[in-house]
């Protein structure tokens, strides 16, 4: 009976022992898991480290920290603040060294075995992205083969988070260099094509008038002088228009707000493109008791002249223009229709795209931009602008802007 006892109590033993590993790497397992299911995230580099210093101590009750090199392959300290539970004071000299010749090193391995940390490096499919530095308040743990093959594991999941947000990183530094291209060419293009007829007609009026065997009455020096005048405008509204959409999309502009009423903003917009719609009927609908706007008045003043050029540009003569104006819900809204040919085919949200033009021909002139700058300008305002087909017939452009900021008059 005694023997049977002490057979039983050794293997009773040998089951909780094995019950405890059991769930001590079970636990382990669910936290490399729940690490690596947190890494997917599309997270900044310094964000993935932080979430693998904080699962390592969680797991190995350590202190850690992840070093990145910066631009020359220089080891550096994290320049954010660092954690409660994050190793301050990593020696980088043996982070050099190990990110260097992507080997461990301290405690546990063959390398500086002195050093109060281990320094794991974290190993790319082509280089080391960084080093894992590991600070265990009793070395011990750090040289047990089942802690070292875990935290071995551990490094090579941060290691390939680290690639796959480097990856991404750097598809969108291309993509957006693509697009920067892309943009810069398109915007080349574009201005040399439409500055290339004002300064074709420049130079030739010009050149007549410099001409000593030519000799102009009044009326046709005056005719001259008038088309230079004209297509200098013409040339300098493009120029205006480009710098515009750049301060507009720089994100550093700053909106110069004032009290306005949105009926003095629309005549004085129609005041102003009078020449350009003498041809058009225009009839103005908008109440002068809408609620006075905190808004910046030379800016939207540009969104209705931007959409008056837009239809005087791109509708016949005799078209009816209509501008009218009311309040829905908390929104204050401006709808201008025109009776004309209506939109080109296709996705009405194509008209606001820089250097998109309703027409190919390149007859109507204008470098694309200025439904690109109107939704720029309604945008930085915290309002929304959109194109579409007018019910029987023509183009409708509304644009709608937060009653917020109001003061009834």
């Amino acid at each position: 009976m005694l023997t049977v006892a002490l057979i039983i109590a050794t293997l009773v033993a040998s089951v909780r022992a094995q019950t405890q590993v059991a769930v001590t790497r079970e636990r382990r397992t669910a936290l490399l898991y729940a690490m690596s299911q947190e890494l997917v995230s599309n997270l900044s580099l310094d964000e993935l480290a932080e979430v693998a210093v904080r699962h390592l101590a969680e797991t190995f009750g350590t202190r850690n920290v992840v070093l990145f090199p910066d631009d020359s392959g220089h080891m550096r300290h994290p320049a954010a603040a660092p954690r409660s539970d994050s190793l301050r004071g990593a020696d980088l000299a043996v982070a050099q060294w190990v990110y260097d010749h992507c080997e461990a090193a301290g405690p546990g391995t063959d390398t500086l075995q002195a050093a109060d940390a281990q320094y794991l490096p974290l190993k790319g499919s082509q280089r080391v992205l960084g080093v894992l530095a590991v600070h265990a308040a009793q070395r011990r743990r750090l040289l047990l083969p089942e802690q070292r093959q875990l935290m071995e594991t551990f490094a090579a999941q941060i290691a390939l988070a680290l690639e796959r947000a480097r990856l991404q990183q750097e598809a969108q530094q291309s993509r957006i260099a693509a697009e920067t291209e892309g943009i810069r060419n398109t915007l080349l293009a574009s201005i040399s094509h439409d500055l290339r007829t004002p300064l074709a007609v420049i130079e030739g009026a010009s050149s007549a008038l410099c001409d000593p065997a030519m000799h102009f009455d009044a009326a046709a020096r005056r005719s001259l002088l008038a088309k230079i005048a004209s297509k200098s405008s013409e040339m300098a509204a493009i120029i205006s228009n480009v710098l515009d959409l750049m301060r507009l999309q720089s994100g550093q502009f700053t909106l110069r707000l004032d009290w306005v009423m949105m009926n003095d903003l629309v005549n004085s917009a129609l005041r102003r493109q009078a020449t350009q719609l003498l041809g058009h009927r225009v009839e103005v609908c908008v109440p002068t008791d809408l609620p006075a706007m905190r808004v910046d008045g030379p800016l939207l003043l540009q969104v209705f002249i931007n959409l008056l050029d837009n239809i005087a540009r791109h509708t016949p003569a005799g078209t009816q223009v209509t501008v009218s104006g009311n309040v829905e819900e908390s929104r204050l809204r401006i709808v201008i229709d025109d009776t004309g040919p209506g939109l080109p085919p296709g996705d009405p949200e194509r008209l606001f795209a820089k250097f998109h033009r309703g027409s190919e021909e390149s007859s109507k002139g204008g470098a694309g931009l200025g439904l690109s700058i109107c939704r720029a300008i309604v945008s930085t305002h915290g309002g929304q602008i959109e194109a579409a087909q007018r019910p029987g017939g023509g183009a409708r452009f509304s644009l709608s802007l937060p009653l917020t900021q109001t003061r009834e008059q």
